[in-house]
């Protein structure tokens, strides 16, 4: 009887609810760092598709993201314009701990602590999000530490144009369009253009986003090559934190010192590609790109007890990453290598009244890995990651040169038990490279010494897929040493001794009827300083518990009706690493959309937090105009609704 072909352990297609729960997408991006077909690697990843995309009528990629097995969100106004994504529970250090890729190309910030955008590609625009839980310090290096998320972008199969526009509730609008054709000799030509804008929820909270995207693909040689240029204007007022006593007589208002308060941001970003085959067995990707952030900005503290002044933060970004992917023949089997260099340079800097920040920063990784078959149903991963950073520093009170190197490996077994189960065990280590705005605090003028931040990911699962059902399970421990974080008591940021976060991740879905889909997934986030004199405490802004149940309809092909429920437990309040202050309640809300197709129309309505649930995602300790040490929040908006509507047309 001939064996089940292999299949990648936790490879989750979500399809929507038409469609059956065994559903899987035929390519992922993010288990090798190449497009390509799944792979029998030790690694949990999840692929959210475009059906379900489209079918969620989510309003940016937050919405759509949070809470989905494992993934908490931190979101500091609730419209997505200054989200994070945290996996594996690091709170207000997640967007330095989460890898944020658009099609392999990072936007973290290696440089200084500002979060990725996670707006820089916007979902109409995207047509899948791979998501991996669990370090990868070999593959993607630095700042891969508790997981990534790659925006994987549409590109030209065919000649179209797609036209979408939708309101929704704070005066929010949005406007799309795409437009691709096929030339010949078989290249390609498309074009994206967004537009949105939102008086928000909150008092002094207005925003305006506009984004164009220009890609042209082309045959060279036995491969294909492309190049990209995109360009994002973001206009932004922030109606900063309350206080507890302001939340309860008006969680919308903002306080009058940040009345003046705003942040315009420009980016442009020019990226090319080549794919080329060499002989039968190897090939050779690589990828360049420059970006460009341009940032003017105003943000007022409390303990100033007088509004800010206006400042400004630059940041250039090049990056260079060529690859060999490749089949070795070993003991009458082919052996997967991946072979590959990293390379970023990054100038900063930033000018605030408190005095100037900047770091001329290169960041450098060699890598290998390979996928070996020890048996019919048995794989073998192996890979190992030698990697640095040079630093040159600058701040008001002089200069100075930080470097440092490092090495770390990973090492995993897969194996096909049946046709139907899969199990896998993994170790992988992981490190990131403390930023100039933790060595030096322009704030409060005091330098900073941090360690390299490093730590090992332990992971075992198993994945059971069936007809018309999924069961997925995860184990993990992650171990930290030198864990970079921000501590209130001091307002300084420190190295944690020791940290670890154990968890479970679990996944099931079952379609018990054609057209119905029925699923829920579960986290537990056991996280803790275990050394210094935080010991026993929690890590601030985790939830130790969320979860997620929806339920899908649909009575014909054109037609879906879906519902979740999201839930978060309790957590410590950022900064609050004594756990002196009261915890972030736990929240849970229920969204509801539904979708009606019809001779290339689309139409989706969505209700986010359809109970009216008043809570707070975000919350952290601030300082009053005393400098006394109070608990402040961000209240997340109330129920909100966004009704879209689309057309595409294409060429017969």
């Amino acid at each position: 009887m001939p064996r089940p072909p292999r299949r990648l352990p936790f490879v989750l297609a979500l399809a929507s609810a038409a469609g059956a729960a065994d559903t899987l997408s035929p390519v992922v991006v993010t288990a090798a760092r190449t497009e390509g077909p799944l792979a029998a690697v030790p690694m949990p990843i999840a692929v959210v598709s475009r059906d379900e995309i489209e079918a969620a009528a989510a309003p940016a990629l937050s919405d759509l993201m949070r809470s989905r097995a494992g993934i908490q969100a931190r979101d500091l106004f609730g419209d997505g314009s200054s989200a994070v994504l945290d996996l594996r529970g690091f709170g207000a250090a997640a967007g330095a701990n989460t890898l944020l890729l658009v099609d392999g190309r990072p936007l973290n910030n290696a440089s200084d602590l500002s979060d990725p955008d996670l707006n820089a590609v916007g979902l109409f625009d995207v047509e899948r999000v791979e998501v991996v839980q669990g370090s990868a310090g070999v593959l993607y290096g630095n700042q891969a530490v508790g997981g990534l998320v790659n925006l994987v972008p549409r590109v030209p199969t065919g000649t179209e144009a797609v036209g979408s526009a939708a309101l929704g509730s704070w005066g929010g609008w949005a406007a799309h369009g795409r437009l691709g054709t096929l030339l010949d000799g078989g290249a390609a030509l498309g074009g994206f253009a967004r537009f949105a804008g939102s008086d928000g929820y909150r008092d002094h909270n207005a925003t305006r986003r506009d984004g164009v995207r220009l890609r042209a693909d082309a045959p060279a040689g036995d491969g294909t090559a492309y190049l990209e240029a995109q360009a994002l204007r973001e206009r932004q007022q922030t109606p900063g934190s309350l206080f507890a006593d302001e939340v309860a007589a008006n969680r919308r208002q903002s306080a009058p010192i940040y009345r003046d308060d705003y942040s315009d941001t420009d980016t442009g970003v020019v990226r090319a590609g080549l794919r080329q085959p060499l002989g039968a067995l190897w090939r050779l990707e690589a990828d360049a790109a420059w970006r460009r952030n341009a940032r003017d900005f105003v943000q007022s503290f409390r303990f100033q007890g007088a509004p800010g002044t206006r400042s400004t933060q630059d940041r250039t970004v090049w990056t260079v990453a060529p690859r060999l992917q490749g089949r070795v023949p070993l003991a009458g089997r082919e052996t997967e290598v991946t072979l590959g260099v990293d390379w970023e340079q990054t100038d900063y800097a930033l000018r605030t009244a408190f005095g100037p920040q900047g770091v001329d920063q290169t960041v450098w990784g060699v890598y290998g890995q390979a996928t070996v078959p020890v048996g019919d149903d048995v794989a073998a991963t192996l890979g190992a990651r030698r990697a640095g950073v040079r630093n040159a520093l600058s701040d008001g009170a002089g200069s100075a040169d930080l470097d440092d190197a490092l090495t770390v490996g990973t090492a995993g077994l897969s194996w096909q038990a049946s046709a139907d189960l899969r199990l896998f065990l993994r170790a992988d280590q992981n490190f990131r490279f403390a930023k100039v705005d933790e060595y030096t605090n322009v704030v409060f003028g005091t330098p900073v010494g941090l360690r390299t931040q490093r730590g090992t990911s332990w992971e075992g699962g198993a994945r059971y897929l069936a007809p018309q059902r999924r069961l997925e399970a995860v184990l993990y421990q992650l171990d930290l040493e030198d864990e970079i974080s921000f501590d209130s008591s001091g307002y300084a940021n420190v190295n944690l001794d020791a940290t670890r976060r154990r968890g479970l991740i679990l996944v099931g879905e079952w379609a018990p009827a054609r057209g119905v889909t029925l699923g829920a997934d579960y986290a537990y986030t056991g996280n803790e300083v275990t050394a210094g004199p935080f010991a026993g405490n929690r890590i601030p802004l985790v939830a130790e518990q969320s979860g997620r149940v929806w339920a899908g309809w649909a009575p014909r092909q054109d037609a879906a009706l879906q519902i979740e429920g999201v839930f978060v437990g309790r957590r410590a309040l950022g900064g609050d690493f004594e756990n002196a202050f009261p915890d972030l309640p736990y929240y849970g809300i229920a969204n509801l959309s539904g979708s009606l197709v019809r001779s290339g129309w689309r139409a989706v309505l969505r209700v986010s937090n359809l109970f009216d649930r008043r809570y707070s995602e975000v919350g952290a300790v601030g300082l009053d105009a005393d400098f006394a040490r109070r608990d402040a929040y961000f209240p997340s908006p109330e129920r909100t609704v966004w009704l879209t509507v689309s057309y595409v047309a294409r060429a017969p």
